[in-house]
Parts: C-alpha cells; sequence; structure tokens
C-alpha cells in the first residue's frame, strides 16, 4: 500500500510546515517550524516524562525552538533558549510536547 507522502512527513507551503494549533491554542514540538521560538505550555506524559525532562533542563514556561529535523523519521534537535542548551529527542517525546507561540514582549 503507497501512502501519501505529506501525510507521513508533514504538509508544507514553501518550505514551512502548516502549523495546525489545537483548542487550546497548543500544538506539539513536531508540529512547529523550524527557526521559531516557541514557549512550553505543558508536557502531556506520565511522571517518567516529567522527571526526565525536568533532569534535562526543559520546563514549563521555556523558551525553545527547532533546530534541526532528521531524515526519515529520526529524532529532533531542540534548543532551549531558556537555560541555554541543545538536545536531541525522540519523535515521540517531542509529540508530548506542547509548545505555544511567543509574542515580541516575552522574549
Amino acid at each position: 500500500m503507497l501512502r501519501d507522502h505529506k501525510a507521513m512527513f508533514g504538509r508544507k507551503r514553501n518550505g514551512q510546515k502548516i502549523v495546525k494549533p489545537t483548542l487550546e491554542g497548543l500544538c506539539s514540538l513536531l508540529e512547529v517550524p523550524a527557526g521559531q521560538i516557541f514557549k512550553i505550555a505543558e508536557i502531556r506524559g506520565g511522571q517518567g516524562l516529567h522527571r526526565r525532562l525536568l533532569a534535562l533542563g526543559f520546563h514549563p514556561g521555556d523558551l525553545v525552538t527547532l533546530d534541526n529535523e532528521a531524515i526519515m523519521n529520526g529524532p529532533v534537535l531542540v534548543r532551549n533558549l531558556t537555560s541555554d542548551t541543545r538536545i536531541g529527542l525522540g519523535r515521540g517525546i517531542a509529540q508530548k510536547i506542547m509548545v505555544e507561540t511567543v509574542t515580541g514582549d516575552e522574549r
């Protein structure tokens, strides 16, 4: 069965991903375009994931940006601007990190 390549790799328009915010105005870290600054709104996971991300320096309210996305559905490189760290996250974890757009005065 041949799948639609746009469904597998995300929809793009002029090289930019289309961000589809949910009803709360949030979207996952996988749905945001690279290079833009976002604020971590919540982590939708269990206590183990919360502890792991807190230990890595990712907290709700931190400013993050998606630096690079690996090909073939590999890990994503995320930069935490608040703690000045970069880390590679698997897609399953990145999908559970919900972010919201940052206005100019929050930077």
